[in-house]
């Protein structure tokens, strides 16, 4: 009879000692200190420094855009430099501008730091893939992708709850020990991946070579629908406050009991369900069904349109039910495209691109929630249904497209084993 462990590999020393271990542990140090401070930022901005909400709000746009421009460029130098030390140097960079939070005070030196601070942060996300790509091999990389998620969310989950502490004291004081907090974890996440190995480079195989991923149409293809798919991280996170507030009559703590729900699911079942990714196939049917899904959760939230009481409760969550399932399904579908349809020796260029997607999303979504579900109202829902099915159902035809179109060229069974 089998053995079953008395605990998790990850509750271990020798799991945190593999190779990957230190990685692990960086982003999870990382993202203790992210979720601490994106609670509190817009805060800091607006009570502490003295911004209007209308300057928040376009230096956050500005600094997204300068995200979304530079995702495929830092990949690209991530493959020639190597991956490992650009997110090392991506870490120092956004640590030190962080630390400068402190000092600045003219509004566009605070957009540039911003810039600096937005950049580094979306680009990290796809370099992180890329260095766990160039380490790892077949149903052990998406395994190992899908970990490292696990990881930044729990972090992010137990972050936020400190944010909230500093939220709740409202000081100077308080706004500024988290800069010096989340600006040091920065740099000490850098410092742990010196015990990371290198991986090679292109510069150390002696390889020149232009940009490979604007020439792979499918991949673009993908990196759209799947841009259109993560339209349902802004969603929880803007849309639906947007929403309750709007036109619920629903308490305003359901918002934060939805969220922690929310993570909660994300870091029990993201590992399992990213099993079903483990092929280009298989990930696009995932796409399929995270479109069909978030549709569905789109049509639960607009039955609480004017709802109170105990029925608004329990239409909400039932709708974020629906929703987190799609979620799953949406980023472990994202995993196993931008994977498994990446050349090995370009995964940084490639993850960034597919990064860019996904950034363009997050830049768009505040925006586009207020209009649609403050201002249209139930006919809002209905229009992000049908982006969630032409997501899903794009995903899984340039899927299906690109495992024909590789099995007549005789590399179909690449595809197979992500």
């Amino acid at each position: 009879m089998r053995r079953v462990p008395s605990r998790p590999e990850w509750a271990t020393l020798a799991w945190w000692r593999r190779p990957l271990g230190p990685l692990y542990f960086a982003a999870l140090v990382l993202s203790l200190g992210r979720g601490a401070w994106f609670t509190c930022w817009a805060m800091f901005f607006i009570k502490s420094v003295g911004l209007s909400t209308a300057q928040f709000g376009f230096g956050i746009t500005l600094a997204g855009a300068a995200g979304l421009a530079l995702g495929a460029p830092l990949g690209y130098l991530a493959d020639r430099w190597g991956t490992r030390e650009t997110l090392m140097a991506l870490g120092v960079v956004q640590g030190l501008a962080i630390l400068s939070y402190a000092y600045v005070r003219d509004f566009w030196a605070i957009v540039a730091v911003t810039c600096i601070v937005i950049a580094a942060e979306r680009s990290t996300p796809g370099i992180r893939i890329a260095v766990v790509s160039g380490l790892t091999t077949g149903a052990d990389r998406l395994n190992s992708i899908s970990t490292t998620r696990v990881m930044t969310q729990s972090g992010i989950v137990v972050g936020a709850l400190f944010g909230a502490l500093v939220l709740s004291a409202d000081s100077r004081a308080g706004y500024l020990a988290l800069i010096v907090l989340y600006g040091t974890v920065n740099l000490f996440s850098s410092a742990l991946l010196l015990r990371v190995p290198h991986v090679r480079s292109l510069a150390d195989r002696k390889v020149r070579r232009g940009v490979l991923v604007l020439r792979d149409g499918p991949f673009l293809a993908i990196t759209l629908f799947n841009g259109l798919l993560a339209l349902s991280w802004g969603m929880l996170d803007s849309g639906v406050p947007l929403w309750i507030t709007a036109h619920t009559e629903a308490p305003t703590w359901v918002m934060g009991v939805l969220m922690g729900f929310n993570a909660v699911v994300i870091v029990a079942f993201q590992n399992r369900v990213s099993r079903a990714g483990a092929t280009v196939t298989g990930a696009g049917r995932l796409g399929l069904w995270s479109g069909v899904l978030l549709a569905g959760s789109c049509a639960v939230f607009a039955a609480s349109y004017h709802g109170s009481g105990y029925y608004v409760l329990v239409v909400l969550f039932v709708a974020a039910a629906v929703h987190v399932v799609g979620e799953l399904f949406f980023v472990s579908s994202g995993l196993g495209l931008s994977v498994g349809l990446t050349p090995d020796e370009a995964h940084g260029e490639y993850q960034g691109m597919f990064a860019s997607g996904q950034a363009a999303a997050m830049m768009l979504a505040p925006g586009v929630m207020a209009v649609v579900l403050v201002e249209w109202g139930t006919l809002g829902w209905l229009v992000l249904a049908v982006v969630y099915l032409v997501g899903g159902v794009g995903t899984v035809t340039v899927a299906r497209w690109v495992v024909r179109s590789r099995a007549r060229s005789g590399a179909g069974s690449e595809l197979e084993a992500v």
